[in-house]
């Protein structure tokens, strides 16, 4: 909420220039948090929808209602602001905690009967088709 309503509004506040406003407010302020939520979305399993808190508030509030950022800057910048969330939130997922587990391509291996015989359980249940 803070960067969606708050520095538009306190932009408007301290008289800063159009320009000024656009690139360093709009584009590198709020595009790197942007990038930044979405990467902390990701990594500790927050739900998707947070993504979309900021983009509104940016463009719902901001823009249509306070009418603080211009028409045609607050709708795109705002969906500038979803994809950019998007990018780090779909991106790289080494470090996502599924990652570690066992992989069944080839079966589970050691399974034991009652008669203690050991066999592999194939990933396609045993079915020929």
């Amino acid at each position: 909420m803070v960067l969606g309503v708050l520095v538009p509004f306190g932009a408007q506040l301290l008289n800063v220039s159009g320009l000024n406003k656009v690139i360093w407010l709009y584009l590198v302020v709020n595009s790197s948090y942007m990038l930044y939520l979405g990467y902390i979305t990701r990594k500790n399993g927050l739900f998707p929808l947070v993504l979309l808190t900021m983009p509104v508030f940016f463009t719902l509030i901001s823009t249509f209602w306070l009418r603080l950022v211009s028409h045609q800057y607050g709708f795109y910048f705002g969906l500038l602001y979803i994809v950019l969330s998007l990018f780090t939130f779909l991106g790289d997922t080494r470090d996502d905690p599924d990652e570690n587990m066992i992989p069944v391509e080839g079966g589970f291996h050691g399974l034991t009967e009652a008669g203690d015989e050991k066999y592999t359980v194939p990933v396609d249940g045993g079915f020929q088709s």
